[in-house]
């Protein structure tokens, strides 16, 4: 059935749209200047852990033979904790032995030789220097001088008596028998100087014979004096070279045992245990950790950052974790070696930063968390603002200061920052009202 709609009826168009709400503009939060203390601090995590810690490993591959301790034993320093299997390295080591000894036997024979040839050579060359100052040369020489004088005394006897006699010839009113008194006296001069020669002959070859003797006795004592000097310098350096070589070889093949064991550099108490009898253990990979769990202190691995701020023997606050109400004093004991500056004198490869106690607590667990706090720098009554209060923009740092006519910039210098508070140097006053973003 049609229905008309009359006058003054209005026509369903549909439901009405609901207008949009008007937006929101968000307060920006305010923050007031005040005065007092800003402390910059440096706040981080570390962990109870003994002051006296070493990682022990072994440093050549092989397979485990024995494992002497357990995780908790008490050790003393030298202690062979585990080795690997090195019953090869022990029979050679027991074969460098003999062979060294061997060496040092070789050794010392040669140089109780030389001392034996030495004393032998020292006697032989005082044996030629007594014969060569010896009365037998000096008693041939007399004899030789002695036949000399002789044979010269002849000579002289026949010269006066040939000389008379040619006077005698000279005188031919002289009797027959004085001239034959001198030709006896001629012919005995003559056989006295036959006679004469004839000594003195005998006498220089004894002379000869004497000086010979002397030259070679000279020789003899020049080749004792060269046999001395030769045993003097010593035995023969190649036997000595034997006894090192052999040395190093014992060294070298110790160092190979010393590698495949573990040994307790100091006494402690092995706090874990990473080795096993027949299990393979890689070179430099922990095998057990020793440690003196009585003298404690706090531990924690820091960024280049947090390092760079830090100093060895700085004050820190300890709060440990499960005694937060009581926190302890300490200071920055040891820092790793490139941030100590020379100052740590802990190993060079420890990257920890060590926090020692002042009074260590009694009943300290090893392995407990704690909040350490190190203030670096602070000041008091001083203008501060919280770092949401700062605003930078192209290299200018400024605030936004709320007035009674609006709102104007200032410029501002800051000094102490950290995480809660900034402290302003200038550009703001105290109670001023600041525009955060």
């Amino acid at each position: 059935m049609f229905v008309a709609c009359g006058q003054g009826e209005t026509a369903d168009l549909g439901p009405t749209p609901t207008p949009l709400p008007t937006p929101i503009v968000p307060e920006k939060p305010t923050y007031v200047v005040e005065q007092g203390t800003v402390v910059n601090s440096l706040e981080f995590t570390g962990r109870v852990s003994p002051v006296q810690e070493q990682d022990l490993f072994f440093k050549s591959d092989g397979f485990v033979d024995q494992v002497f301790v357990q995780r908790g034993d008490q050790v003393q320093e030298g202690d062979v904790l585990a080795q690997l299997e090195i019953t090869d390295l022990e029979n050679q080591l027991a074969q460098a032995n003999v062979a060294l000894e061997t060496a040092e036997i070789k050794l010392a024979q040669a140089e109780q030789d030389r001392q034996d040839a030495l004393a032998e050579a020292t006697i032989n060359r005082d044996k030629i220097a007594l014969q060569l100052q010896g009365g037998q040369v000096n008693a041939n020489s007399a004899t030789l001088v002695s036949a000399q004088i002789d044979l010269e005394n002849a000579q002289q006897r026949l010269a006066d008596a040939e000389y008379e006699l040619q006077k005698s010839l000279d005188r031919d009113w002289e009797p027959e028998d004085v001239r034959r008194q001198y030709e006896q006296m001629v012919v005995s001069a003559q056989e006295s100087l036959a006679i004469a020669q004839a000594r003195y002959n005998d006498a220089l070859a004894g002379g000869s014979s004497s000086v010979v003797d002397r030259q070679i006795l000279e020789q003899d004592l020049a080749l004792a004096d060269l046999r001395l000097e030769q045993l003097e310098r010593g035995i023969d350096p190649l036997l000595a070279l034997d006894v090192e070589r052999a040395r190093l070889d014992v060294q070298k093949i110790e160092n190979q045992i010393a590698d495949a064991q573990l040994i307790a550099p100091f006494a402690g108490e092995v706090l874990s245990l990473n080795a096993r009898a027949g299990s393979r253990a890689e070179a430099f990979q922990t095998a057990v950790v020793l440690a003196q769990p009585q003298n404690l202190e706090i531990t924690a691995e820091l960024g280049s950052d947090q390092l760079s701020e830090m100093n060895v023997e700085q004050p820190a606050t300890i709060t440990l974790r499960n005694r937060p109400e009581e926190p302890f004093s300490g200071i920055v004991r040891q820092l790793p070696y490139a941030f100590s500056g020379g100052a740590s004198g802990g190993d060079t490869e420890d990257t920890r930063v060590r926090i020692q106690f002042d009074n260590p607590p009694a009943n300290l667990s090893l392995g407990e968390l704690a909040t350490v706090v190190i203030v670096l720098e602070e000041k008091e009554d001083v203008l501060w603002l919280p770092p949401a209060a700062i605003r930078t923009f192209q290299g200018r740092t400024f605030v936004v200061i709320e007035e009674a006519n609006g709102q104007r910039r200032a410029d501002v210098r800051l000094g102490i920052e950290s995480e809660a508070r900034v402290e302003i140097l200038e550009g703001v006053e105290v109670g001023e009202v600041i525009v955060g973003e």
